[in-house]
């Protein structure tokens, strides 16, 4: 029998980086072309089967707004989470910039840090890159997080991200199936 878990996750990155198109593709295999800014949060959730670890994971994705006028208003939705996805676009380096203040705003309204997966999103527009896979690994390593470049669009690698993810919060688990209730 596999072994079961329920986790919270949150989605993070400035405005406009494809956090509710990746939590889309991931969760309905479907990309919408109109941009459509999050309010406040939004939430999605996916039963994930792993196969190689013999694992069936519950995930509620929290999509959060990137704005900075909603500081305020995100606070309470990090309670819970387990892990999260870092996202920014590569044709836009100011969000690469401003993953580390995303990673403290985590850490400081979790209580603690969790695992992250740094996720260079907008792959597909590569002739527009402004931030190198070099410098987004190197971030990565140096906070000891995990790394996937990904198209929402494409929906390249947009699955590896969330797999990783859980594989690095079973792994923090201790392997304890059952996680209590989101």
């Amino acid at each position: 029998m596999s072994a079961e878990y329920r986790f919270k996750i949150v989605m993070l990155g400035d405005g406009a980086v494809g956090k509710t198109a990746m939590t889309t593709r991931f969760t309905q295999d479907y990309f919408d072309a109109d941009y459509k800014r999050t309010i406040g949060a939004d939430f999605a959730v996916k039963r994930l089967e792993i196969p190689d670890i013999d694992a069936l994971v519950t995930l509620q994705c929290w999509d959060l707004a990137g704005q900075p006028r909603f500081e305020f208003v995100r606070q309470g939705f990090y309670r819970g989470a387990r892990g999260g996805l870092l996202l920014y676009d590569v044709t836009r380096r100011r969000t690469f910039l401003n993953i580390d203040n995303w990673k403290d705003e985590t850490f400081t309204n979790v209580g603690k840090e969790i695992p992250l997966v740094v996720v260079a999103n907008k792959v597909d527009l590569e002739e527009s890159r402004a931030v190198s896979t070099k410098e987004g690994k190197a971030y990565a390593k140096e906070h000891e997080f995990l790394y996937v470049e990904s198209s929402a669009l494409t929906g390249e690698n947009v699955e590896e991200a969330y797999v990783k993810l859980c594989k690095r919060m079973i792994k923090e688990a201790k392997g304890t199936p059952r996680e209590p209730a989101f």
